[in-house]
């Protein structure tokens, strides 16, 4: 598939996403189904993609990314007026009279497991488009209209500063005791979600912290990015509140906890088990690639995770697939849901770190690892000492 047929079958997959949920009740679990059947089934067995296309029309690739708000927004509001008990915003009316769709007939058919469904689908569009559309616009530093985008996308699910410490604080210290978001040898995801989710927070809030003393301004100024990441998120919970009062803003923090919860599963995944020397660079091994046909093509190649941490500014169209990096037994898409399964994960995931150790890691990191090892109170790593013991003779 070439660069402009792969990006106008995101759009058109971003759309037939849109359309089903605007039809509300038992359209819901189609969307669901597709999500987590469909898409996981065909990453299980639709091969690899180790091409490296050049694109030709940038502006097409970046409008796509750009649509995705539009279409974030449209969806919210939509499940924020399913959830609802009257015709918030009209939305019910207008559409009546634009379509002939009857909202409020659909609603009034509409079981409570299918209201739950719709809620699952939302905050898995909201993750798998607002969140990773959104970490590549926010990337690009040099661009205003890009960061405001990305981080409007990135509030979906309350992690506006996301763009703060991923930006200038994972890049920087990923592999280290000092990034939250490298999940430690033997480490389950559901610890390591409330671990980063925490650390990221105050990461970003300390980075902010600073660059408000460079520029002169107190930490509690209006131009502090934390302050302004929250609000955007609590503009999203107002459309849910205005629909439907307390409830619907619960709701709508509800499905956002869910999403954010998909954001550190990959975050989970991209760097688990791996160690690298602080103040020493970051290389294409530092982190775990994919070129899964199916992830790249629908997580807008947050899969070539190598090259993205070797040239952090480049837009996903470039990155290469890097065939020599660490690489992932599945794809992102199959990884995310192993994740929540921890003995699963361990079993598939842990003989990966131990091959890293042998064929990746530099002599500078071997003290690393054995320390990495002691402290993950799990067999597959505390008994892997034996390997080391050459490297480590060599070492000293």
């Amino acid at each position: 598939m070439n660069s402009t047929a792969r990006s106008l079958s995101i759009t058109a997959i971003a759309v037939t996403f849109l359309v089903l949920m605007v039809l509300g009740g038992p359209f819901y679990y189609l969307a669901a189904l597709i999500i987590s059947g469909v898409f996981v089934g065909l990453d299980l067995f639709a091969g690899h993609d180790v091409e490296d296309p050049e694109v030709k029309i940038p502006m097409q690739m970046n409008m796509q990314l750009y649509s995705v708000l539009p279409m974030m927004v449209i969806f919210t509001v939509f499940y924020a007026w399913y959830i609802s008990a009257g015709d918030p915003f009209h939305l019910g009316a207008f559409m009546k009279a634009a379509t002939g769709l009857d909202m409020q007939a659909a609603r009034a058919r509409m079981t409570l497991p299918e209201f739950i469904v719709g809620a699952y689908a939302l905050g898995t569009i909201w993750a798998g488009f607002g969140t990773v559309v959104g970490h590549e616009l926010t990337h690009r530093t040099w661009s205003q209209p890009a960061m405001i985008v990305g981080r409007w996308l990135l509030a979906l699910t309350g992690d506006a500063s996301f763009a703060i410490e991923h930006v200038y604080g994972h890049h920087m210290n990923l592999g280290t005791p000092k990034d939250p978001a490298t999940a430690y040898r033997g480490e389950n995801v559901y610890h390591f979600i409330v671990r980063s989710t925490i650390g990221q927070i105050k990461g970003a809030w300390h980075i902010e912290a600073g660059r408000m003393k460079r520029q002169g301004h107190g930490v509690f100024s209006w131009r502090n990015r934390m302050f302004s990441g929250w609000l955007m998120t609590l503009a999203y919970a107002g459309i849910f509140y205005a629909a439907s009062g307390l409830r619907g803003a619960a709701i709508y923090f509800a499905i956002m906890a869910f999403g954010k919860c998909y954001l550190e599963a990959v975050n989970f995944i991209e760097h688990y088990g791996i160690v690298r020397v602080p103040n020493e660079p970051v290389e294409p091994r530092h982190s775990w690639n994919c070129n899964h046909r199916v992830s790249s093509w629908l997580l807008f190649n947050l899969t070539r995770h190598s090259h993205h941490h070797a040239m952090g500014d480049k837009p996903y169209w470039e990155l290469r697939s890097y065939p020599d990096a660490p690489m992932m037994p599945f794809g992102y898409l199959t990884m995310i849901y192993l994740s929540l399964i921890p003995p699963l994960f361990r079993k598939i995931a842990n003989p990966k770190v131990l091959d890293w150790d042998r064929r990746f890691a530099s002599p500078s990191e071997y003290r690393l690892i054995e320390e990495a090892n002691r402290n993950s109170n799990d067999p597959d790593f505390t008994g892997s000492r034996a390997h080391l013991a050459g490297n480590l003779a060599a070492a000293d």
